[in-house]
C-alpha cells in the first residue's frame, strides 16, 4: 500500500513536540514499520524554495515550504500549500507511484483546500484539534479583550465554514475521541456515515519507565510528592485552578509538593507592539506570589521532545486540570511512562482515564482538586499501582504498534469501496 501523508504546517520529525507533528511522524514511521510505503509532504525550516526530499527512517519526505504561521494558517499560506501539494501529487501518480492501493491521508483539512474535484485517489482526513468545533476562547474571556473574542469567534466561523466545504471530498474522516467528533458533528453533520474514532497513540518504545531515582532526588529536594503540568500555558489548560488548589493545602502539606511545568510561556495574548507580558502569564505570577509558590514550582519551559521521557519520569504524577481537548496526548504520554494522572471528569478525558485505575478524575472545582492532592499527599503509596495498570491501559489501546492497525484497516475498507 502507498500512503501519501499531507502533514503538518510545522516541521517532522518534531523538535519541540506539539500534537499534530509528533503524530503525523509516527503515523509515518509505523507505516514503513508494517511494510507500507509512505511520502510525507511536509514543511521543513531550512525550505529554500522549489523542492527539497530527502529519506529518513524510511519515510519519503517532501519538503515544499517553510513553516506556516498560525496567523496565515489559511488565509496565504496553506493554499499556496495546497496547491504545490496536489500538483506534486498528480507528477507522483504520473511518474512513480500507481494509483492502485494508493491513498492520500491528511493531517488537516486544510490542507485539501485545492483537492475540489480531486478523484484520482481516495482521500482520508484525521481530525486532530479540538477547534473550531469546541471553542476554546470561551474559557479566555478574563484575559482577553472583546476585540480578541470578536476575530476568534469569526476565526471560528471561517473555519466551521471551509470544513462544510472541504470534508465532502474526504473519503474518510477520522476524530481522535468520541467528545470530538460529537462536537465536529453538531457543525458538519453530513459527514456522520463516514467519520470514525481512532484514538491518538504513543510510542511505548519511547515514552517507557526509566530508573531516575538519583536525578528524582536532585530535583525534588525535600519535596515528598512531585507532581508534573504538561502544556500551553492558556487559560483553557487550567494552570491556574491547580496553582489556586494547590495554595489551599495547609502549609505542611503544600511544602510536601513540588510542581513541575513543561510547556511554552507563549499562550498568545502577547501585545507584541507593546512587548507587554501576557495577561494570563501576569496572573499566574501573581498567583506563585499570593500563595507564596516561589519554593514551589518551577518551570522548564519548552523542552526538546526527546527529552519529554525523561520530564514525565521524574514526577509521581500529572495533573491535568483542562477544560478544553480534542484528545490529550499527553495523557496516554505519562501513563506510558507508567505515571496516573489527575484530571477533570469531563470529555474526553474521561474516555481515557479509568478513576481509581489509571488516576483519579475530579469533578471541576478548585475544592475537589484540593481534596485530591491533599488524599494522595496522605497515600502517595496508591500512586504506584495506578502508574503499572496505566502503563498496561497504554500499551493495549494507545500504543502505535496497536493503534496503527486501527488506520490499515481503514485504508483497506476505503480502498475497497472505492474499488
Amino acid at each position: 500500500m502507498n500512503v501519501i501523508i499531507l502533514g503538518s504546517r510545522e516541521p517532522v520529525p518534531p523538535i519541540k513536540g506539539g500534537a499534530i507533528e509528533k503524530l503525523t511522524w509516527n503515523l509515518a514511521r509505523f507505516l514503513v514499520k508494517t511494510n507500507h510505503n509512505v511520502v510525507l509532504i511536509t514543511t521543513c525550516e531550512n525550505f529554500n524554495g522549489g523542492i527539497n526530499r530527502s529519506v529518513l527512517e524510511g519515510v519519503d519526505i517532501i519538503c515544499i515550504s517553510k513553516p506556516i504561521p498560525g496567523a496565515r494558517f489559511y488565509i496565504k499560506d496553506m493554499p499556496y500549500f495546497s496547491i504545490k501539494a496536489r500538483k506534486i501529487i498528480e507528477n507522483l501518480l504520473i511518474q512513480e507511484i500507481s494509483k492502485d492501493e494508493t491513498l492520500v491521508h491528511s493531517a488537516y483539512f486544510y490542507n485539501l483546500l485545492a483537492f475540489q474535484k480531486f478523484d484520482k485517489i481516495p482521500i482520508i482526513v484525521t481530525e486532530f484539534e479540538h477547534y473550531p468545533w469546541i471553542p476554546e476562547y470561551q474559557y479566555h474571556r478574563p484575559f482577553a479583550r472583546g476585540a480578541q473574542l470578536m476575530r476568534w469567534e469569526l476565526d471560528s466561523l471561517i473555519r466551521v465554514t471551509l470544513a462544510q466545504i472541504i470534508l465532502p471530498i474526504a473519503n474518510a474522516i477520522v476524530f481522535v475521541s468520541k467528545h470530538q467528533k460529537e462536537s465536529a458533528l453538531k457543525h458538519v453533520a453530513f459527514i456522520k456515515h463516514k467519520s470514525v474514532v481512532i484514538p491518538n497513540a504513543v510510542d511505548t518504545d519511547v515514552y517507557k519507565p526509566m530508573k531516575l531515582s538519583k536525578d528524582k532526588e536532585k530535583i525534588a529536594g525535600n519535596a515528598e510528592l512531585v507532581l508534573g503540568f504538561v502544556g500551553r500555558l492558556t487559560p483553557h489548560k487550567g494552570l491556574h485552578i491547580l496553582l489556586k488548589a494547590i495554595g489551599r493545602l495547609e502549609p505542611s502539606y503544600r511544602n510536601k509538593l513540588r510542581l513541575f511545568i513543561v510547556g511554552p510561556k507563549a499562550p498568545g495574548f502577547r501585545d507584541e507592539k507593546r512587548k507587554q507580558l501576557d495577561p494570563y502569564i501576569q496572573y499566574i505570577h501573581f498567583l506563585l506570589e499570593k500563595y507564596d509558590l516561589r519554593n514551589v514550582v518551577e518551570f522548564s519551559g519548552q523542552v526538546k521532545e526527546e527529552e519529554m521521557p525523561y520530564y514525565y519520569n521524574i514526577i509521581d504524577a500529572l495533573v491535568h486540570p483542562s477544560f478544553v481537548e480534542a484528545f490529550g496526548l499527553v495523557l496516554i504520554e505519562a501513563m506510558a511512562c507508567k505515571k496516573p494522572v489527575i484530571a477533570f471528569n469531563i470529555p474526553p478525558m474521561n474516555e481515557i482515564i479509568i478513576n481509581n485505575v489509571t488516576g483519579f478524575l475530579v469533578d471541576p472545582s478548585i475544592e475537589n482538586l484540593t481534596s485530591v492532592l491533599t488524599f494522595i499527599i496522605d497515600n502517595s503509596t496508591v500512586l504506584k499501582p495506578l502508574g503499572e495498570m496505566a502503563r498496561t491501559i497504554v500499551e493495549r489501546k494507545y500504543s502505535w504498534n496497536v493503534v496503527i492497525n486501527k488506520y490499515i484497516e481503514l485504508y483497506k475498507k476505503v480502498l475497497e469501496l472505492r474499488g
